[in-house]
């Protein structure tokens, strides 16, 4: 049965399934639904949990032995799988289909799929555990439906946003979600039971004003140079390390090539707003520009280490506008 996030909460006042396949590109998105259900297993006495994250080695007997979990006397359990940016293998997709066909299963299992390409939705193992079980695809939360999410995870923590409070921490944090949930969470510490103008979100915003590493790689990917450029400034202020500044330039063009030389982001792991980032700047940029760049980030590696008398600094800033 194919399901919605917003469907979940009426969906769980039902008899409980025994598999939840959870689909999304956002992790704290994941993660809400999945503390959902697992919420709820609880309230049926499913009071273990075992977590398994998925990896190439991955030995999936585990499914075979839950399948086989006939104990009545035993504690009935949750059985988490977490598959990040990849889907299950050849193995693991075997092993996801044979373990729907299994009627004998007592404890519930929660899939969730991090990052997993769209064709991974109709994949076989997907339609399988879809057959026995809820599907839920979580939509992405795009940058202009960030203020009523702003709006509605506030209410869940006792606080009263307005509207366009939830604009400026939206226009703040760009779309992070992760960032955005750490700053309501500040607010609830700064601002308890009280409202949250305009001028009390513009208050908690500015203590968080520094930017970090992952603010440049996002603005240098975007092809935003004024940012780039002010990022670039405050990190130098700030003292952040030459190296660690070159590092996030130089997996940003690495990442560029690989997009520009295989035609797709696939292998490469980030929320949905980075990836459409890489594949739109990818299309307007060449081979020629990207090794040109990467023998800058060489050069400025070598200055780095003292091997020449460039100015680091400097380096790093040309690089950013030119590129």
């Amino acid at each position: 049965m194919k399901s919605s996030a917003l469907d979940l909460e009426q969906l769980l006042k039902q008899d409980l399934n025994k598999v939840y396949l959870i689909l999304g590109q956002e992790s704290l998105q994941i993660q809400e639904v999945v503390d959902q259900v697992t919420a709820r297993a609880r309230e049926e006495d499913f009071l273990e949990k075992q977590t398994h994250i998925v990896t190439k080695q991955m030995d999936w007997s585990f499914l075979a032995s839950s399948s086989q979990n006939l104990d009545l006397f035993g504690a009935k359990k949750i059985i988490e799988i977490k598959l990040i940016g990849s889907g299950p293998g050849a193995a693991g997709a075997k092993a996801l289909k044979e373990f729907a066909k299994e009627e004998s299963s007592l404890d519930i299992t929660i899939i969730s799929g991090e990052g997993l390409d769209k064709k991974s939705y109709s994949s076989a193992w997907v339609r399988a555990l879809e057959e026995v079980g809820t599907l839920i695809i979580i939509d992405p939360i795009y940058l202009n439906q960030l203020p009523s999410w702003i709006l509605k995870t506030g209410e869940k923590n006792d606080l009263q946003i307005t509207k366009e409070a939830s604009v400026l921490l939206a226009e703040r944090t760009e779309g992070n979600l992760l960032a955005t949930l750490q700053e309501i969470k500040k607010l609830t510490l700064l601002y308890p039971n009280q409202d949250i103008g305009i001028e009390e979100m513009a208050s908690s915003i500015a203590d968080s004003s520094k930017f970090n590493i992952f603010d440049l790689s996002n603005a240098f990917i975007s092809g935003n140079k004024e940012r780039t450029a002010n990022i670039l400034e405050s990190l130098r202020a700030e003292g952040a390390p030459e190296t660690l500044v070159l590092w996030s330039l130089s997996r940003e063009i690495t990442n560029l090539h690989k997009v520009v030389n295989q035609g797709s982001v696939k292998g490469i792991w980030g929320p949905k707003h980075y990836l459409d980032s890489l594949e739109n700047t990818a299309r307007r940029i060449n081979n020629r520009n990207l090794k040109l760049a990467l023998k800058q980030v060489a050069a400025i590696d070598s200055s780095i280490k003292g091997q020449n008398q460039q100015n680091a600094w400097q380096a790093i800033r040309e690089l950013t506008l030119s590129f």
